[in-house]
């Protein structure tokens, strides 16, 4: 993954990672109620629907069903896919995203539980010079160095296959997910392209 990593410190690219992992770690976990999921995600818009005739279907590698249609995909930012369903799909009608659900274990950090706190996390600067002073500058750089690392370590990991949700809207500007033959592996086009991943949102599920 270091590898990986480096190749991607270009200025641009490392400003952009940074703003992604703000906005990430920004967002809450998941919640349901009221019959709703509250779902954080990185979106890509649908932006071609182009359904198969059946002798296509049947000579893919999905098993056809005379009610399920099948379709070529295009989104913004990932590779096409092809994606198997019992439902009619037309793109102009409706909004349909393809989504990441967001996973905080992603940004790399450590999970500590409350009771795992000691005495020492609460209790104050041993003097008032030490937290007026603040910290040592070459502190703050390797601060910011780690900062940067773990948000180009975030981009390469944003860059495997993932497991991703189809949806549709719905006319009450929420979503639906659309019932899937297989399941459904996405892959980003480019990792370096990280204005392909900013559309982080939190989307109502019904």
């Amino acid at each position: 993954m270091q590898t990986a990593a480096s190749s991607l410190q270009n200025p641009a690219v490392v400003d952009l990672a940074l703003k992604l992992y703000t906005r990430l770690s920004d967002l809450r976990i998941p919640y349901c109620g009221n019959r709703r999921l509250q779902l954080p995600c990185i979106a890509f818009p649908v932006t071609g629907l182009r359904r198969r005739n059946a002798s296509q279907d049947q000579e893919s590698s999905f098993t056809y069903r005379e009610t399920s249609f099948t379709y070529d995909v295009k989104t913004v930012g990932l590779e096409d896919l092809v994606i198997t369903t019992e439902n009619k799909l037309r793109l102009g009608l409706r909004t349909f995203l393809l989504i990441r659900p967001w996973n905080r274990h992603d940004l790399g950090l450590p999970v500590i539980a409350d009771d795992e706190k000691s005495v020492d996390d609460w209790s104050q600067p041993e003097s008032p010079s030490d937290e007026l002073l603040g910290s040592d500058p070459g502190e703050d750089e390797s601060v910011d160095l780690e900062s940067q690392w773990r948000a180009l370590k975030l981009i390469v990991r944003l860059g495997q296959p993932f497991g991703a949700f189809l949806l549709a809207q719905q006319q009450g500007g929420e979503y639906k997910r659309v019932a899937s033959d297989h399941n459904i592996i996405a892959r980003v086009k480019d990792r370096a392209s990280v204005s392909n991943m900013m559309d982080v949102r939190t989307l109502e599920i019904l």
